[in-house]
């Protein structure tokens, strides 16, 4: 561990976030969330590269996640009824990034009885939204949306946020592959490829209780999308055991330098030097662990409710993909979703147009390369979607 590491003292973070929230001795984290925030903070502050801003925004990102855990377990204390909420059906939206999850993610959050996490429910949680207006929240995502569009512009334009609109929900969850986008945190990486699959139920359970901690007010099937979901896939259908899955699929040589270059606006915001072949390397390798977890669902519940989805038949047709999916998997879209849909689809068709620009050789990543080592997957990918991937 280097030096920088032991300059996030977890234990005085728990003590100002609990200062801070006015509660005293809230219980820590089991073993395995601690031992995994212990590994994530060593990770963040190598990370640092020795930078003081990088360092800093090392802190504040685990005091985040200690604030956001402590306000957890205080509203798990003052509604015990949160662990009873069920999570019928829920819909989940999979696929490594850039696949057209956001805007099928969108489409689908306008369909009847649909719940879909919004960008200042996943940000700040507690308390559960519905126990308040949740003004002072929707403030302080509006000024993170700012700061993020200052200072991340490939990001902002590429992956539009807004405050108030449906998000991923991995920004929620406690441990998860989001981190090793946002980070260079090998070592992390390493541990969460190793964990057993009691060891991801344990987390994605931790997961389940968030799921039910934001509906426990505002009801409705769970509508939700992050590439995070491919990790637990092994386990999704324990936690989750009528969960309905959405598989998005996208040329891998197209879909990997795109994220790449979120990742590289992304960690440049503190950081004075990015490696993009660093960057190149780590996105592949999460694009390849992720797509064996999803193949590995066929073999293992071959009975369960998939939907396949090609990008270009998403372009080509956004509503018409709503319509499907949802018929197939057996929830309701009536005329007045579509009509919301069709609204949508022009709002966002009205906003001025962005070029987002990559290639595959600026992160040290070779098309030949690329698609020898996702042969099986696009093979896999073909057979599921009716069509070959790549362009």
């Amino acid at each position: 561990m280097r030096a920088t590491a032991s300059r996030i003292d977890l234990g005085q973070l728990f003590q100002s976030a609990e200062d801070a929230l006015g509660v005293q001795a809230m219980a820590r984290p089991d073993e395995l969330h601690w031992a995994a925030l212990v590994r994530l903070a060593s990770a963040l502050a190598h990370a640092a590269h020795d930078e003081a801003p990088a360092l800093r925004a090392a802190r504040w990102e685990i005091s985040v996640w200690i604030q956001s855990y402590v306000a957890f377990e205080r509203d798990r204390a003052q509604y015990p009824q949160i662990a009873e909420v069920p999570v019928e059906r829920p819909l989940f939206l999979v696929g490594f990034g850039r696949t057209g999850s956001s805007l099928l993610h969108n489409l689908l959050a306008l369909a009847p009885q649909a719940r879909a996490p919004l960008l200042w429910e996943v940000w700040t949680p507690s308390p559960p939204p519905g126990a308040d207006d949740g003004r002072a929240r929707i403030e302080i995502a509006r000024h993170r949306v700012e700061f993020l569009a200052k200072h991340a512009p490939v990001v902002s334009l590429a992956h539009p946020m807004a405050p108030d609109a449906p998000d991923e929900c991995h920004w929620m969850m406690r441990h998860s592959p989001l981190w090793v986008m946002l980070y260079d945190v090998p070592d992390y990486w390493a541990w969460l490829k190793s964990l057993s699959n009691a060891e991801l139920n344990q987390l994605y359970a931790h997961y389940r209780l968030q799921v039910q901690h934001l509906t426990l007010f505002k009801r409705g099937y769970w509508v939700s999308k992050a590439f995070s979901h491919l990790h637990f896939m092994p386990v999704l259908h324990d936690v989750f055991p009528d969960a309905r899955i959405i598989r998005l699929h996208r040329d891998p040589t197209a879909a990997i330098p795109s994220l790449c270059s979120l990742a590289q606006s992304r960690r440049s915001i503190y950081l004075s030097r990015v490696d993009p072949r660093a960057i190149g390397a780590g996105m592949l390798d999460l694009f390849l662990d992720g797509m064996a977890r999803s193949m590995a669902l066929d073999r293992a519940r071959p009975e369960a409710p998939v939907v396949d989805v090609h990008f270009s038949d998403l372009v080509a047709d956004p509503i018409g993909t709503a319509r499907r999916v949802l018929g197939v998997l057996g929830y309701p879209c009536d005329a007045g979703a579509e009509r919301a849909m069709q609204a949508y689809l022009e709002k966002a068709a009205a906003a001025p147009a962005y070029q987002h620009r990559y290639s595959l050789e600026e992160f040290g990543l070779d098309r030949a390369e690329v698609l020898d080592r996702s042969a099986a997957y696009l093979a896999w990918a073909e057979a599921r979607c009716g069509r070959s991937l790549v362009v």
